[in-house]
């Protein structure tokens, strides 16, 4: 049975809608990879309160994990709104339709941070981004398996992400969790 995309986007979860939102930012550059995708979502659930109540994060071997986001985006990938390929995540057409559906689910505020959060973790390589993840939310390392090798080469890192002009970003991120 096939359902219309106004169908569709009557059901989808404020989780949901933010992944979508997610993959259209920086001109629907896809998501690389696991990592990259449940820390941008991780950082989106910090900053909205709906997002974060579906999300659930918990400690996890590479910190912060949501089941519930993994379940959401391989949901969307089976409705057609999202295309996995080569571990990238893509918004497809029907995805940019059905969120066109769903722009009142977030304010331009919250719409702008899930770009900047985009922005900031689509420049750095996985260990650059648990760094941040593992230096920022250390309550979410407790069963991180990769946590004292990414924290041995920290400066090394630290200086990549900084040679990058992440820097503001990474402050601005650094602000949000004050």
């Amino acid at each position: 049975m096939r359902f219309s995309l106004d169908t569709i986007a009557e059901d989808l979860s404020p989780l949901s809608v933010a992944i979508l939102e997610l993959l259209k930012e920086k001109d629907k550059k896809p998501v690389k990879g696991n990592v990259a995708f449940q820390k941008e979502m991780f950082l989106i659930a910090n900053y909205i309160d709906k997002v974060n109540e579906r999300a659930e994060f918990i400690p996890h071997i590479l910190g912060p994990y949501s089941e519930a986001s993994e379940v959401s985006i391989d949901n969307l990938v089976s409705m057609g709104l999202v295309e996995k390929k080569d571990n990238t995540y893509k918004i497809t057409p029907s995805g940019i339709k059905v969120l066109g559906l769903k722009q009142d689910t977030f304010s331009s505020e919250e719409k702008e941070s899930i770009a900047d959060f985009k922005e900031f973790i689509s420049n750095l390589t996985n260990d650059e981004i648990l760094l941040f993840i593992y230096a920022s939310y250390p309550d979410y390392t407790i069963e991180s398996t990769e946590y004292r090798r990414i924290m041995k080469s920290r400066v090394k890192n630290s200086i990549s992400i900084y040679k990058k002009k992440a820097s503001s970003v990474w402050k601005r991120l650094l602000l949000l969790q004050v």
